[in-house]
């Protein structure tokens, strides 16, 4: 979506009309996906189709809230402006995204280190050791042991590691496609000790800037508020907004509307609120997101470097052990001889 909409914006503003636009952009990737959508949507605009209609028959693969935004954009008679809104969203949702995966990267990658050391320990190398101490028929120290039965055991159980993990996957998958699972899913990611406060956090910032472009775009408040809770990713802000949405179609004012949902940070309700009262809250969200971004960056970085000493240490507790409990009949041996 977002290399169509650069494409359309600078095509637009050079004056060609739209029809002619996706019929060059179609010309740039032929028989790849953009390509083959911007050839329905030109053979839909040929046919007499409003563009704010083609492009919404397009939205199973282009996105609710961008093809909402182009016709809200078609009736106001601003569809290069919307354009360039659609950009400004995706760049802003891109380099959210980018920040929350940078932050969980490092602690995702000392965690398979990890898994995988240990797994090399207990398939690879505790069996050499094993062999060589059966040769010994000493009596083993009760570390060395239990490290030694724990080696065997799971050697002789190795089927059972691809099935739980198969199962595992599969268990993870149908959460996320029964509703009741992706309430409890979404809110135990909400609840993760400091990984759940970026999370949360993130959305917010998110959401902030979906309904600012939304309502930039001149889409209603209410389809604003059901495309941002849908846009969100989790359920718990999906009903967040939801609930927002009814109160306001029973009348109640948007501020009063958004201070009722518990859900929302205090400070993006008191937002809210501000923008209500000076007419401009799309603004106000914007300036938000905009604000919380870098914070967002910040607090990454500050969970990476405080997760990270827990994860040297729990690394070098197992790696530890198992070296000590593989060395220590070495070591009372050396002991015995001298």
């Amino acid at each position: 979506m977002l290399w169509i909409c650069r494409n359309l914006s600078s095509l637009l503003t050079s004056g060609l009309r739209l029809p002619e636009a996706c019929e060059l952009i179609t010309d740039q990737r032929p028989g790849k996906r953009p390509a083959r959508v911007m050839t329905k949507i030109r053979l839909d605009l040929e046919a007499g189709m409003g563009v704010g209609d083609a492009f919404v028959a397009q939205q199973h693969r282009l996105g609710k809230v961008p093809t909402a935004m182009i016709k809200a954009g078609e009736a106001t008679g601003s569809l290069v402006a919307t354009f360039k809104g659609i950009i400004d969203l995706c760049d802003a949702q891109i380099r959210l995204r980018k920040n929350l995966k940078r932050a969980i990267q490092y602690p995702l990658a000392v965690m398979s280190t990890t898994i995988t050391v240990l797994l090399a320990m207990v398939f690879f190398v505790v069996p050499r050791f094993v062999d060589m101490y059966s040769q010994l028929n000493a009596k083993l120290p009760a570390l060395t042991q239990f490290v030694v039965n724990l080696s065997i055991t799971l050697t002789r159980q190795a089927w059972a590691f691809p099935t739980i993990l198969g199962l595992l996957i599969a268990l993870g998958y149908l959460l996320r496609k029964i509703p009741t699972g992706r309430i409890i899913t979404d809110n135990l990611f909400l609840k993760v000790p400091r990984l759940g406060a970026l999370i949360h956090r993130s959305i917010t910032t998110r959401s902030a800037a979906t309904l600012s472009a939304l309502l930039t775009a001149k889409v209603s408040m209410l389809d604003s508020l059901e495309m941002t809770g849908e846009a969100s990713g989790n359920v718990v802000f999906q009903e967040a907004f939801l609930g927002i949405q009814n109160l306001i179609a029973q009348g109640e004012s948007v501020t009063d509307s958004f201070s009722s949902i518990d859900e929302l940070p205090l400070v993006f309700r008191d937002l809210a609120a501000v923008g209500d009262a000076s007419g401009d809250l799309a603004g106000v969200l914007a300036r938000y997101a905009a604000d919380t971004e870098e914070d967002l960056k910040r607090d990454g970085e500050d969970f990476a470097k405080a997760i990270e000493p827990y994860l040297i240490l729990g690394l070098g507790v197992i790696v530890g052990t198992a070296v000590i409990a593989l060395y220590l009949p070495i070591f009372q041996l050396v002991t015995i001889v001298g």
